[in-house]
Parts: structure tokens; sequence; C-alpha cells
């Protein structure tokens, strides 16, 4: 029916699976935000916890965090009602990214993209779920933080199958994927020797959200700027990453300079000898 109905435009041409969930899923999450929006209006927004805890940024406002939330609250009463547990949600959020990743890497870019944020959901779920049921544990977090990364490096492995004849696209993943993974690393880094450097732009729930939608939107741009293209370019996509590529790395850079002026000024406050 999507076919016929836009028959004879450059949607028209399209494969269904590309056409149904591009613009299926845009269509229900801009209603469900619509009507969180009335919500807030009528009620107030939330002010869930969690998000208390990560830094404030303008790539991704809070109401959309606090959206997202009030979407999670159906799907994880009914993990918790089948007693699916958190890490069986983390490992479920694997899957999902390879999927994505496998989308991605043919060129469903649509497919791959919705796919990608229904595997970040997954990974908003296991948390609420370990909370609500009171197993939040170390080993659980730890797994958690683990599968993330195999989460990040697989979604930047599927853009470069599908770049890897594209030589500037391919650039602006590999920038991106070493970025993501420092950002990550220089936080965990800075923890671990006891500064917390919660600072920067395009976290990890930043950068899935952009990739995710910008992916997944793509073959709307695609369709007209490069119709009858074999390998579509997908430029929004390519738009997008090189920010992630931009603004990741700036955030490594300031992560580190944070770090280590703060280990600097707690060593030369500490009494002499009790650092090195």
């Amino acid at each position: 029916m999507l076919e016929h109905w836009f028959s004879g435009t450059a949607l028209g041409r399209m494969p269904l699976w590309d056409l149904v969930p591009m613009l299926g899923l845009p269509v229900f999450w801009v209603v469900s935000f619509l009507i969180y929006c009335v919500r807030c209006a009528l009620f107030g927004m939330d002010r869930t916890p969690r998000i208390d805890e990560v830094v404030r940024t303008p790539w991704l406002p809070r109401i959309f965090m606090e959206f997202g939330y009030w979407m999670f609250r159906i799907p994880v009463r009914i993990c918790i009602a089948l007693g699916i547990t958190p890490n069986m949600i983390t490992f479920g959020s694997l899957v999902l990214t390879v999927v994505a990743a496998v989308a991605v890497s043919q060129g469903y870019f649509a497919l791959g993209g919705w796919t990608l944020l229904f595997a970040f959901t997954c990974d908003s779920w296991d948390g609420i779920v370990a909370r609500a049921t009171g197993t939040v544990s170390v080993t659980g977090e730890f797994f958690d933080s683990t599968i993330d990364r195999y989460n990040d490096l697989i979604t930047f492995l599927g853009f470069m199958y599908y770049y890897r004849n594209d030589q500037l696209p391919l650039f602006i993943v590999l920038l991106a994927m070493l970025g993501s993974t420092l950002v990550s690393y220089t936080r965990a880094k800075g923890k671990a020797a006891g500064v917390d450097p919660n600072v920067g732009y395009m976290q990890r729930h930043e950068r899935a959200v952009w990739i995710g939608v910008s992916t997944a939107l793509s073959p709307i741009l695609a369709a007209f700027v490069e119709p009858d293209a074999a390998h579509p370019v997908y430029h929004m996509a390519v738009v997008v990453m090189a920010v992630v590529a931009i603004m990741t790395n700036i955030t490594a850079i300031w992560r580190i300079r944070f770090v280590m002026a703060e280990l600097r000024r707690l060593s030369s406050k500490a009494p002499h000898g009790a650092m090195k």
C-alpha cells in the first residue's frame, strides 16, 4: 500500500523493507512525543534520578531523555513480569546490534538504523530492570559495560564494511570509532584512578540516538539526492558520523586533560610519598 501511495515519486522506487520502517516508525515516535509533551504541559516533566547523573548537553536535551524513560515503562514492566533478567536484556542488545550492523553493511540503512535504536533501548532497559528488581551488582555492571564496548565496535564495523570502497566516509567512520572508544576508555580509566571526568559531548547515549536516527532517515534524503545510485552515499549518516567523530575526539582530549589536571592537584595536596 505504501508503494502505491508513493508511486511516481522518489520514495516509490524504494524497497518495502526500507519504506515501512523509514516512514512508519518516525510517525509512531513523533505522535508519542507529542502526547508526552501534552502530558508535560499538564502535569510537569518527569525528573528521573538516573538522568541527573548524566552531564547536561545540548546534543540531547533532557526532555528527549525523559521521554525515552517514559516510553520504556511498559516494556520494562513486561520484562519484569516475564522474568527476563538484566543480563538477558544486555545480551539481547548485542544480538540486535549484530543484526543492525549486518543490515547497514548490506545497505539497508532504514532497517539497520531502527534496529540500532532498539538495541540501544535494550541497553537502557537492563539497568532499569536491575534497579526495579533490586538485582544491581558489580558483575552485572561489568558485563553491561563490556557488551557496550562490543556493541559500539560492531556498529562501526557495519558502517566500515558498507563504505569499504569510499575513502572519505570510511575515514570518518574510523575517526568516529576511535573517538567513541576513547570517550569511554578515558572515563573508565579516570574513575579507576579516582577521578570521574563526566564532561564533554557525544557520550554513548547521545551517539546512539544521533547515529541511529540519522541512519534510519538517510534513505529519505538519498531517495531525492541520489535516486539512481547503486551504492548510495547516504549523506545524512555521513554528516552525522562526521559530527560524532569531531565531538568524541574533542571530548576524549578534554577528559584526558581533566583527569591529568585533577590527579596533579590531588598529588600536590597529598602528604609527601603518599602518591606516586
